[in-house]
């Protein structure tokens, strides 16, 4: 069998490759070919997310010698770069927040969570975050950090990945737009996305508010 093993730089190769036939999607002729290939690949993209996403937060709580060894490793780091998983701004201290959190199921406690600094935030860029139950979405707009509930209206539909534009995040899957100050949606003032407070100290360190009356 040929080695299925490829050193770093064909991999980024391979990586780059793809990247290019992605974009070329938005160059197909026929717009009913082109939102069925888009549709295709936010599925792939949904089936990799949930499945990494799991895996690396166990790895993070269980294994966290495991965890440095990801981190030296350039093609494992990319992938899981590529869902944002690997920021270890956004994940920083996730083992030791969940063994207080679940030591008795669920925490109900307030919990002022830290999860990275704002200058290692990209500008108008979502990074997902898990924690107590609750899956949250950090954005960060007009080096403002804002936190919202990582849904879609009353649907079980994720906005990781969505785009933020003029302090709007823009939902992937209905183009519809939520305020980030308030949350609130700009077609229907009446809807609006659960908000969770930060802080941010006089050194830029982002904390996040769980069950914050």
């Amino acid at each position: 069998m040929e080695n299925i093993f490829l050193t770093d730089t064909d991999y980024e190769d391979l990586v780059g490759q793809t990247e290019n036939l992605v974009r070329k999607v938005d160059d197909l002729p026929y717009p009913k070919v082109k939102d069925d290939v888009h549709e295709l690949m936010q599925n792939f993209d949904m089936v990799h997310r949930e499945a990494l996403t799991r895996l690396f937060k166990e790895i993070l709580i269980n294994y966290p010698a495991l965890h440095s060894k990801m981190q030296a490793d350039k093609s494992v780091h990319l992938l899981f770069g590529l869902y944002d998983l690997f920021l270890s701004e956004v994940q920083n201290d996730t083992k030791s927040i969940t063994a207080v959190s679940h030591q008795n199921g669920t925490s109900q406690y307030p919990l002022w969570i830290p999860v990275g600094t704002l200058a290692a935030l990209k500008e108008n860029t979502t990074y997902k975050y898990c924690e107590d139950n609750e899956n949250i979405l950090l954005c960060k707009s007009g080096g403002e950090i804002y936190a919202v509930k990582n849904c879609c209206g009353n649907t079980a539909l994720p906005l990781d990945g969505a785009a933020i534009d003029q302090g709007y995040l823009i939902c992937p899957w209905h183009g519809c737009a939520y305020r980030l100050t308030d949350g609130v949606l700009e077609s229907n003032p009446f809807v609006k996305l659960k908000k969770y407070p930060t802080q941010v100290s006089d050194n830029g360190e982002i904390r996040l508010g769980i069950n914050i009356i």
